[in-house]
């Protein structure tokens, strides 16, 4: 029974240190990844002159 409490708390301490990693990683590389994967404003066609 004790080998079992110390795998669900070895489980539970990773999980949250990687929530936290996540949360920590999105907070400061959140906005420049954001700015390589945001949709570009489409560019203004040229008008065809006839």
């Amino acid at each position: 029974m004790e080998l079992v409490f110390t795998t669900v708390a070895v489980i539970g301490g990773m999980t949250f240190s990687l929530a936290v990693a996540i949360l920590v990683e999105e907070l400061i590389f959140g906005k420049v990844l954001c700015a390589f994967f945001a949709p570009r404003a489409p560019q203004p066609k040229a008008a065809v002159q006839r």
